[in-house]
């Protein structure tokens, strides 16, 4: 006779998934992200969209043996609210049984001319890096969009950006920093919480039309969807093709640079001036732009 124990497991078994995570497993797997039994570093900050990931790849811990651990950053920008995101994703973390890190990280002294978010950005990404690191987990999992991919070509797109630049985010970066809610609507997220009964925290610094990226999600992009209700995933689209020509240019760049491009003593570069300009002018400013990149000290390249 069955356990009392095993026919629960059983029935769990059976509960169906929602359409939503069915198209989340979809994305994983057709853009290879992650593998079943991997450990998995997943940044939350609270709003819906970090919560609906940790609690999609929850439902995946028990069937693909995924280990959970979580990161929660605070700058303490926004006072009382910055310790209260903490607290919600602590209770949530604690209710999920996910281990949790909590880093305080302080924006407000940062270089001359770089934006808060531009500092809050890179030095969130460097304690991901040294915590995924210290704990050696194999993926670092982000919340990011399809929305926000939409939002990032748009933005780069009035910077006067090329190819890179209008490819937006890529799904999966340096075999460690994976997205995968890059497929998945905003309003798609938020409607699977509601109904899963799971609460979130809504950032106010969001609603700031001083910011570029948040005129152009409160502004730009519901009129665009007003003129072409499909815009979003047009842009989306249109990123994914560029990063593949992008790819494609980055290899031929490699190849022109293993030839054209000589190191020097002293960490300087030499290039080999007549044979780049016999190149077209889209491959020499790539293997412009790639010299500098490796001239920078955190290996950033430059705008055009």
């Amino acid at each position: 006779m069955m356990t009392s124990m095993a026919m629960i497991e059983q029935r769990a078994v059976r509960i169906p998934w929602p359409p939503i995570l069915h198209r989340f497993v979809k994305t994983v797997r057709a853009r290879g992200l992650f593998e079943p039994g991997q450990h998995l570093l997943v940044a939350i900050s609270g709003g819906p969209d970090s919560v609906a990931l940790l609690v999609l790849l929850h439902r995946l811990v028990a069937r693909w043996r995924l280990r959970l651990t979580a990161v929660h950053f605070n700058y303490g920008l926004r006072g009382s609210e910055s310790n209260e995101d903490q607290a919600f994703v602590m209770a949530l973390c604690e209710s999920l049984r996910v281990p949790l890190y909590c880093v305080p990280l302080d924006v407000r002294v940062r270089p001359k001319r770089v934006s808060l978010q531009a500092q809050a950005r890179e030095l969130r990404y460097r304690a991901m890096a040294e915590l995924a690191e210290a704990l050696g987990v194999d993926r670092i999992a982000l919340g990011h969009t399809a929305d926000d991919q939409a939002e990032t070509i748009l933005l780069w797109m009035l910077r006067g950006a090329g190819l890179t630049g209008l490819a937006g985010m890529p799904a999966e970066r340096d075999g460690k920093i994976i997205r995968p809610l890059y497929e998945i609507r905003r309003l798609e997220l938020l409607a699977f919480l509601d109904a899963a009964g799971h609460s979130y925290r809504q950032d106010s610094s969001n609603t700031k039309l001083v910011y570029t990226r948040n005129r152009i999600r409160h502004e730009v992009v519901p009129m665009l969807s007003r003129i072409v209700p499909t815009a979003v995933d047009a842009l989306c689209r249109m990123g994914d093709l560029c990063r593949e020509d992008d790819r494609y240019l980055a290899a031929q760049v490699a190849r022109l640079s293993s030839s054209l491009v000589q190191s020097e003593a002293g960490g300087g570069y030499s290039i080999h001036r007549q044979r780049l300009r016999a190149e077209a002018p889209a491959l020499q400013r790539r293997v412009l732009r790639e010299v500098f990149r490796r001239l920078h000290p955190m290996r950033r390249a430059p705008s055009s």
